[in-house]
């Protein structure tokens, strides 16, 4: 008799959660594995709450044009919409601040001393916090541990110390360098004219000790130091003697293609493309690889940040039940379901747990890359930005132009932006 009651009362429960909303949602977000693995999700999540999730995945690329011609300050197409941390000083007005989300019925708030500061750190804008860092998005590096076993000991008779996972970019240097004479690249650069550009340049210059662009409460400013973005630029250069072929028009696919066939020492790389580089039937290079933090320049270690935010416009109907499939998203047990199926989580639990890592060991990668995230440069027009760095950061290291040039260029078409917008 007692245990009947108890399963009365737990069914009762299952219940009056399931009635606990009788809502629907529309929730925006980018397609990549990720955000699919939250499809196998979404039953769950509806039966636990009553609330259906009509969820609406559009190419990254598209995803901030999509967003601004559906939210407004009176109006919203979406209650939960995700946001590329680049893109949240423009988004930032439209969306409701962190801590006036409003209370939920079914999950709690995470624990947010769980959650990786640096990838928290994402969704700041101006002092206030604008959503939650639903992946841990950041440049992990790779390199190839068999080769480190292989070659540390001729290595070490010639350089005087021993091969290892670089620690620095001197010591990548001269390990592609020892390499170049094993038919092996040192590393392969990204060198599209796309936003993994920036990304390189931004990169370079954070290890060099310059950052691009500062805001404080007086405004926007350049900051670029123009003599260590030289040194940054000429150090890759240097860098570009010791990588594939077609170095200058390298991207995702030929970067990819080159160190899973085998013919790259070391080199960064999102989290979502690393499982193809795991797979046996896509890479000759799984269970050999190594994941850690970057090598650090003369000013420090840099690791890119990436992470995507999902926040609840000001307008959004539905702006509780919007909270809870953030929350339910961010929860342990949702993590622990969705990792297996490509969930990337930013909870320090998750990237540390011994289960995970054993099939997932670029979570190491991804933990250890967070303790040196940076950021791009926060601005409301940060796109226009982006292809000033790319577009000069490109022509130096091709040979366009000098990186005296090029630096000269970039800072004085930042500050005629930042003039265009009333900075």
């Amino acid at each position: 008799m007692k245990r009947l009651l108890v399963l009365c009362l737990a069914l009762m429960s299952v219940l009056l959660l399931s009635a606990a909303y009788k809502a629907t949602i529309n929730v925006l977000l980018w397609d990549d594995a990720l955000t699919q693995a939250l499809k196998a999700g979404l039953p769950d999540f509806e039966k636990q709450t009553g609330i259906k999730v009509n969820l609406e995945l559009v190419p990254s690329g598209t995803l901030l044009q999509k967003t601004l011609m559906s939210i407004t300050a009176q109006s919203a197409d979406y209650d939960l919409v995700a946001v590329d941390e680049p893109n949240i000083p423009m988004v930032g007005p439209l969306l409701l601040p962190f801590d006036q989300w409003p209370e939920t019925k079914v999950y709690s708030k995470p624990d947010m001393n769980d959650i990786m500061p640096l990838a928290f750190a994402a969704g700041q804008w101006r002092g206030a916090f604008l959503g939650l860092p639903v992946n841990a998005n950041i440049y992990v590096w790779l390199t190839r541990k068999d080769i480190i076993e292989k070659y540390k000991d001729e290595f070490k008779a010639e350089y005087g110390y021993e091969m290892r996972v670089p620690q620095t970019l001197n010591e990548l240097l001269d390990m592609s360098k020892f390499l170049s004479k094993k038919g092996i690249y040192g590393w392969a650069p990204f060198t599209k004219p796309t936003e993994g550009a920036t990304c390189e340049a931004i990169w370079m210059f954070e290890s060099f000790g310059t950052k691009v662009l500062k805001v404080d409460e007086t405004g926007y400013r350049v900051v670029l130091d123009k003599g260590k973005a030289v040194q940054a630029i000429n150090f890759y250069k240097e860098l570009l003697k010791y990588a594939p072929e077609g170095a200058l028009d390298m991207g995702h696919a030929e970067r990819m293609a080159a160190f899973s066939s085998g013919k790259v020492f070391s080199m960064f790389n999102w989290p979502a493309l690393i499982p193809d580089l795991e797979n046996p039937e896509k890479s000759l290079v799984y269970g050999k690889i190594e994941y850690t933090e970057p090598p650090a320049g003369p000013a420090g270690k840099a690791a890119i940040r990436g992470a995507w935010i999902v926040a609840i416009p000001k307008a959004a109907k539905e702006k509780q039940a919007a909270a809870e499939f953030a929350y339910w998203w961010m929860s342990i047990e949702t993590g622990k379901k969705l990792i297996p199926k490509g969930l990337t989580p930013a909870r320090e639990s998750l990237l540390k747990d011994p289960e995970f890592l054993k099939d997932r060991p670029w979570f190491a990668g991804i933990y250890r890359s967070l303790q040196y995230a940076v950021e791009r440069p926060r601005f409301e027009h940060y796109p226009e930005v982006s292809n000033i760095i790319r577009t000069h950061w490109l022509n130096a290291i091709s040979n366009r132009v000098t990186p005296e040039e090029a630096v000269n260029r970039m800072v004085e078409e930042i500050n005629e932006l930042l003039k265009k917008y009333g900075y």
